[in-house]
């Protein structure tokens, strides 16, 4: 296992997607403390209190694609039972790495959110009132998803400024990457812009706190 990998281009944009899933990030995790089997993988991902079964095909899938991403790979194989007295052999995998980076260069091509536009947002909103959010109001519901769309396309136009300076680190952790690109995405806005993207957070925010507390007696969903 190597110590420190640094991915670029398309292994970069691989790894990401690779990693766009919790199942998948516990098990390079695991993988990266030890070797491990398809079963005992499954063991890892099952959830005893709420008697989750994680089916063995699930798991070689999510192998199959860390794998392709260049972040595990097999090594070995080991009896069945562990004890030699089988013929029976099964596959054991490992992390590659015991540490992944990714070069900055080549971050324009990681995924990003899905835009959102006011109909999509509509939708969220609305999904936000079935869970129990007083929003019965279709004037009040327009204006937070208008609000919300308007706030997004702040963040999305400073975020674009934000990876141009971000391609001048040669070499920084995916999660750290995002937190700073995330900073740059606001500060980089003009004082008007910057001024107008807090307002619309605190509209929205205010908004949706109200409605969360008067819709908590009425969905015992809701905590």
């Amino acid at each position: 296992m190597d110590t420190v990998r640094i991915l670029t281009g398309d292994e970069a944009v691989d790894a990401v997607k690779a990693l766009n899933d919790e199942s998948r990030r516990q098990m390079l995790h695991a993988l990266r403390a030890r070797r491990m089997s398809t079963t005992e993988l499954c063991d890892l991902l099952e959830v005893p209190d709420n008697g989750k079964e994680v089916k063995p095909q699930t798991v070689r899938y999510h192998l199959k694609e860390l794998e392709k991403a260049g972040l595990i790979e097999q090594d070995g194989y080991e009896p069945v039972g562990g004890n030699g007295g089988t013929h029976i052999m099964k596959k054991l995998w490992r992390a590659t790495a015991e540490n992944v980076f990714i070069a900055t260069g080549n971050m324009d091509d990681m995924p990003e959110r899905s835009v959102t536009d006011l109909d999509s947002t509509l939708d969220l909103v609305g999904i936000m009132r079935e869970l129990g959010f007083a929003l019965d109001d279709e004037k009040t519901t327009r204006i937070i998803a208008e609000e919300f769309t308007e706030r997004l396309q702040l963040w999305q136009k400073g975020r674009e400024q934000a990876k141009q300076i971000m391609k001048k680190v040669p070499a920084i952790d995916p999660g750290v990457y995002t937190t700073l690109r995330r900073i740059l995405s606001i500060i980089r806005l003009n004082d008007t812009e910057y001024t107008r993207y807090w307002e619309l957070s605190r509209n929205v925010t205010d908004k949706l706190r109200v409605a969360y507390r008067e819709g908590i007696g009425k969905n015992p969903e809701v905590y």
